[in-house]
């Protein structure tokens, strides 16, 4: 009952909507999604966030799905634009899911500089740098036994 009840709290934490997400029947995507926290009750928050973020879900909704960079873009269209990362998981795991907006004392208190600012635990271009990592991610062929809504054929 100790795991179940961790679980649901950090799939508090870490939250997938299924408004942002495309497709409304899921439900084994979702139930994946939860099994990571029942699984990693016990475990380290690194296991967790690794595999959220390597979940489609959390790949769709926060809009890192099918990620390309300059370099991709060139060899694979031939075409000379130039790409940025999306920065939404980017800023949203150091925001929400690690270490928050602003540097803070052991007693919890906001860290402030000489002249009262809160001293920020990020920067922009922390960001910017951050989310090129997030590029490339593709989703993988769904399990032989379901249908793929995507395929030919799929779901009639």
């Amino acid at each position: 009952q100790l795991r179940q009840r961790v679980a649901f709290a950090l799939s508090q934490i870490l939250v997938v909507a299924d408004g942002a997400i495309g497709d409304d029947d899921r439900t084994e995507s979702f139930l994946s999604f939860y099994d990571i926290f029942t699984r990693n009750a016990f475990g380290n928050y690194f296991d967790i966030l690794k595999e959220v973020t390597y979940h489609p879900l959390m790949a769709e909704m926060l809009t890192y799905l099918n990620g390309e960079s300059t370099g991709y873009a060139w060899a694979v269209y031939n075409t000379p634009t130039f790409l940025k990362p999306d920065e939404n998981y980017a800023r949203e795991i150091m925001q929400l899911f690690t270490i928050g907006l602003d540097q803070l004392h052991k007693n919890g208190t906001t860290v402030v500089d000489s002249a009262g600012y809160e001293v920020r635990t990020y920067t922009n271009k922390d960001i910017t740098e951050y989310a090129k990592v997030y590029t490339g991610l593709r989703r993988r062929k769904m399990r032989g036994n379901i249908e793929d809504p995507r395929e030919p054929g799929g779901w009639g």
